[in-house]
C-alpha cells in the first residue's frame, strides 16, 4: 500500500516532476535538430508536446502505474531517431549522390512515415510481452545493459552539444558551460545547505542559460524557424501516402531489428526506473500491467506523430520525494510540461546555439552513470585489465556497449550487450547447475563422529563423491551431466547425488540423470540419492522412481551419514564406546566455582533415555534446558526421525536453552541418537537459582549466550562455503560436532 498524499504534496510532487524533466520534454527538439537538420524543428517540437502531454494520459488510461511519471527518453529516443535516420537514407534516391550533413523534407517526411510505422510495430511487440505475461522475464536483463545504452547515449548527446558549439560562435561554447557548471555547483550545495534544496538545480540551469546567451550571443541562434503551428501536419497519418508499398516493404524489413531493438530500449528504460523506486522507496510495481501501459501508451504516441515514451526515473524520484503518490500528481505533472511546452514553443524555435549545447549537455549528465566513471577512472594498466575483467564482468559489457553505441549504433550495441550478458549468464549457469563433486573434505554429515572415525573419514575422503544439481536441468546441460561421469575419482566407493535443489527437468534433462544413475551403478558403486521427495520437479520424480540399485534418502544429510558409515565399516574402524563428560565440565557450568557448581547439580534431576526416545518434540511447553553427560543427541525440525536435522550434540553440551531466553514452546524435536544420560535443569530450578543466586544465574546465561554466539557463527561459516559440515570442537570430549 502506498502511503496517503495530501493535495499539496500531489502538486508538489507534479511540480518538481515537471521542472526535474523539463531538458528531456525538449529532447525531440534537440535531437531532431542535431541528426535532422534545421527542417525538423517542426516536427520535434510537434513530437515533445505529443509525448508530454497525450502520451503520460493514455499511459495512466492503460492503467500505469502514476508513481512512475514519464516522457521522452534519451536512450530510445536517440534509438527511434536513429531509425528514422537509416529509413529516411536508405529509401531516398539522393541518399548515395548527396554530400549534405542534414535531411532535405523529402528525406525527413520518409523517415517518419516509415519511422512511424516500425515504432507502431516496436509498441505492439510491448504490449505483446504484457499480454504473455513475460515482465518478470524482462526485469530479469542485466543492469550492464541498460548501463551501456544510457552512456552510449551520453557520448551521442555530448558529440551533439560540441557540434552546435563549434557549428556557430565561440560565445555558445561560455553559455553551454554556464548551464553544466551551474547545474553542477548547485546541486553541490543542496548537499551543504538546506536553503538551497527546496529549488531544483535543473531549474537553476535553465533559468541562468537563456540570460547569459542574451547577452552574449544574442544574434546567435539555431535558426529563425517558421511560427509554431499546432496544424497536425506532422500526424503520421498525413504523411504515410507519400509511403509506396513496392519500394517501402524491402525497407521496413531493414529496419526490423531497430523496431526489436526500440522495443526492448522502451521495456529497460520503464523497468529501471522501476527499480529504483522499489529499491529507494519498496515501491512494488506489476511489471505486467506496466507493459501492457507501455506499449498502449506508445502506439497512441507512434500514430500522433509522437517518440518513445517510458517512465523515468529523475521524474519519478522527484515525484515521490515531494509528496506525489496517485493520478493527481501525474496529470499535474504533464500539464505543466504542456503549457512550457506551448509557452516557449516560439522560442525554442529560435533557441541560441549556446543553449541548445546546453541542454544537451545537462541532458547527457543526467544519463551518464557515475558509478562507471568512478570504476574506469580507477582503472589500471592494461596488464591489470584481465584480473579486473575477471572480477567485473559487468563493468567489462558496460564499456563494450558504450564504445559500440556510440561509434556504430545503439540498435547493434543493444544486441551486442543482450547477447553478452546471455553468455555470461550461461557460463554461471552451467556451473550452477551441474556442480562438481566434492569429497568428504568439503562436506559432512552433521552426525558426531569419535576422534578416530574422523580421522578415518579424512584420509578417506575420496571414498565418498557428492554431486548436488540445483536450479534447471534441460537441454543446456545435460551434456555437462554425462560428462560428470569421467571425472569421478576412480577410489570413489559412495557416490550421494542430491536433487532437492532441482526446480523443472525437461526430458534433456531427465534422460541425462537417468544417464548417469545407471552408469554409475553399473561401475558398482554404491549410489544414494536424496531429496527426490522434497525436489519441487514431478517430472524428475517420475524419471527416477523405477530405477534399480539405488538406495533413497530423506535428505543430503541422512545421506552422507549413511555414505560415512559405509566407508567406516569397509575401513574396520574399530566402535569406539560412548563418550562421557562429567557434567561438572558440561558448557553450560564454565566458570562456576565448586560452591556453585555443587548448588546447580543439587538442583538439577538425572535422567536416562532410551534410543529413539525424545528428549521434547516441538511445539511442547519448554520444562528447562538439558545437559547431556553421555550419549549422542539430534535436533529435527520434525516430530519423527526422518525429519531434516538441525544439528547434532554430544556429551559436554546442552540443548533446550531457548526455553530460558524466550519461554516459548519447542521449536524443534530432539531425539536420542544413543542411549542417553542427561540431566535436566528445569525451569523452577532456574528461578530458584536467580531469586536464591542471581550471580550465579547470570554466570549460565553468560555461558548460553556465548555457545549460541559460536553456534551462529558455524552456520553462517557452513552457509558462506556451501560445501563445509557444521563442526564444533568439543576439546573436553574428543568429539566433533
Amino acid at each position: 500500500m502506498n502511503p496517503p498524499s495530501s493535495h499539496l504534496s500531489e502538486a508538489r510532487g507534479g511540480l518538481e516532476a515537471a521542472l526535474q524533466g523539463a531538458t528531456t520534454a525538449v529532447g525531440p527538439v534537440l535531437l531532431f535538430l542535431g541528426l535532422f537538420g534545421p527542417v525538423a524543428l517542426g516536427a520535434g517540437l510537434w513530437a515533445s508536446l505529443i509525448t508530454a502531454t497525450v502520451v503520460p494520459l493514455a499511459g495512466l488510461l492503460f492503467r500505469g502505474h502514476p508513481a512512475l511519471p514519464g516522457g521522452s527518453r534519451t536512450a530510445s529516443l536517440a534509438t527511434y531517431t536513429g531509425l528514422v535516420l537509416q529509413l529516411a537514407w536508405a529509401g531516398s534516391a539522393e541518399a548515395g549522390r548527396s554530400g549534405a550533413a542534414h535531411l532535405s523534407m523529402a528525406q525527413l517526411t520518409q523517415g517518419l512515415a516509415a519511422g512511424s510505422v516500425m515504432f507502431a510495430l516496436a509498441s505492439v511487440l510491448v504490449w505483446l510481452a504484457g499480454t504473455l505475461r513475460l515482465g518478470h522475464l524482462f526485469k530479469m536483463i542485466p543492469t550492464p545493459v541498460a548501463t551501456g545504452i544510457s552512456n552510449g547515449t551520453a557520448l551521442l548527446l555530448l558529440s551533439l552539444a560540441l557540434g552546435q558549439v563549434t557549428q556557430h560562435h565561440i560565445l555558445s561554447l561560455v553559455t553551454a558551460t554556464t548551464m553544466l557548471g551551474s547545474y553542477l555547483l548547485w546541486s553541490q550545495l543542496q548537499r551543504r545547505s538546506k536553503l538551497a534544496s527546496p529549488v531544483p538545480a535543473i531549474l537553476v540551469a535553465l533559468l541562468l542559460g537563456p540570460l547569459v546567451a542574451a547577452a552574449l550571443e544574442p544574434a546567435v541562434t539555431v535558426r529563425l524557424a517558421p511560427a509554431l503551428s499546432l496544424q497536425g501536419e506532422w500526424l503520421p497519418s498525413r504523411l504515410w501516402p507519400v509511403l509506396q508499398l513496392r519500394d517501402t516493404y524491402p525497407l521496413l524489413l531493414l529496419a526490423l531489428p531497430g523496431a526489436v531493438t526500440l522495443a526492448l530500449v522502451m521495456v529497460l528504460e520503464t523497468f529501471t526506473a522501476a527499480s529504483q523506486m522499489q529499491t529507494r522507496f519498496g515501491l512494488r510495481v506489476d511489471p505486467n500491467r506496466e507493459l501492457l501501459a507501455l506499449g498502449g501508451a506508445n502506439f497512441v504516441s507512434a500514430m500522433l506523430g509522437g517518440v518513445p515514451y517510458a517512465a523515468s526515473p529523475l521524474r519519478s524520484i522527484a515525484n515521490w520525494q515531494a509528496g506525489g503518490r496517485g493520478v493527481p500528481a501525474a496529470v499535474l505533472c504533464l500539464s505543466i510540461s504542456g503549457a512550457l511546452l506551448l509557452g516557449l514553443g516560439q522560442w525554442l524555435m529560435a533557441m541560441p546555439a549556446g543553449v541548445a549545447a546546453g541542454l544537451l549537455l545537462l541532458q547527457a549528465v543526467t544519463m551518464v552513470e557515475m558509478s562507471f566513471l568512478r570504476r574506469l577512472w580507477r582503472l589500471g594498466p592494461p596488464r591489470d585489465w584481465r584480473r579486473h575483467a575477471e572480477r567485473d564482468l559487468g563493468f567489462w559489457i558496460t564499456l563494450t556497449i558504450t564504445l559500440i553505441g556510440f561509434f556504430g549504433n545503439l540498435i547493434w550495441a543493444c544486441f551486442m550487450g543482450v547477447g553478452l550478458s546471455c553468455l555470461l549468464v550461461l557460463r554461471r549457469v552451467s556451473a550452477n547447475l551441474t556442480a562438481h563433486w566434492t569429497y568428504l573434505d568439503q562436506r559432512r554429515s552433521r552426525r558426531i563422529r569419535s576422534a578416530a572415525e574422523s580421522d578415518s573419514l579424512n584420509r578417506l575422503r575420496h571414498r565418498v563423491a557428492v554431486l548436488q544439481l540445483t536450479g534447471h536441468l534441460f537441454f543446456g546441460n545435460s551434456m555437462r551431466l554425462m560428462q560428470l561421469a569421467d571425472e569421478l575419482s576412480p577410489e570413489t566407493m559412495v557416490v550421494v547425488l542430491d536433487v532437492s535443489r532441482v526446480h523443472d527437468v525437461d526430458p534433456s534433462g531427465a534422460a541425462a540423470v537417468t544417464w548417469l544413475i545407471r552408469t554409475l551403478s553399473d561401475r558398482r558403486l554404491q549410489l544414494l540419492l536424496s531429496g527426490i521427495n522434497v525436489s519441487p520437479s514431478a517430472d524428475l520424480r517420475h524419471a527416477v522412481q523405477d530405477l534399480t540399485g539405488v538406495q533413497f534418502c530423506i535428505d543430503l544429510d541422512r545421506a552422507l551419514e549413511r555414505a560415512e558409515d559405509e566407508v567406516l565399516m569397509n575401513a574396520t574402524v574399530q566402535a569406539t564406546p560412548l563418550l562421557r563428560t562429567p557434567l561438572a565440565d558440561n558448557q553450560l557450568l564454565q566458570g562456576l566455582n565448586p560452591q556453585e557448581l555443587t548448588e546447580v547439580l543439587l538442583l538439577g534431576t538425572s535422567r536416562e533415555v532410551t534410543r529413539g526416545e525424545a528428549l521434547f518434540h516441538h511445539q511442547d511447553v519448554a520444562d528447562g534446558v538439558w545437559l547431556l553427560e553421555e550419549g549422542h543427541v539430534s535436533v529435527l525440525t520434525g516430530e519423527d526421525a526422518n525429519s531434516p536435522r538441525v544439528a547434532t550434540f554430544g556429551p559436554g553440551q546442552f540443548v533446550g536453552e531457548m526455553s530460558l531466553i524466550d519461554g516459548k514452546t519447542r521449536s524443534a524435536t530432539a531425539l536420542a541418537d544413543t542411549p542417553l544420560k542427561a540431566m535436566l535443569l528445569d525451569l523452577d530450578a532456574i528461578a530458584a537459582l536467580e531469586q536464591r543466586h542471581p550471580e550465579l544465574a547470570l554466570k549460565l546465561m553468560r555461558n548460553i549466550a556465548r555457545e549460541l554466539s559460536n553456534r551462529v557463527r558455524t552456520s553462517t561459516a557452513l552457509l558462506t562455503q556451501q560445501s563445509s559440515p557444521l563442526v564444533w570442537s568439543d576439546s573436553t570430549s574428543g568429539a566433533r560436532v
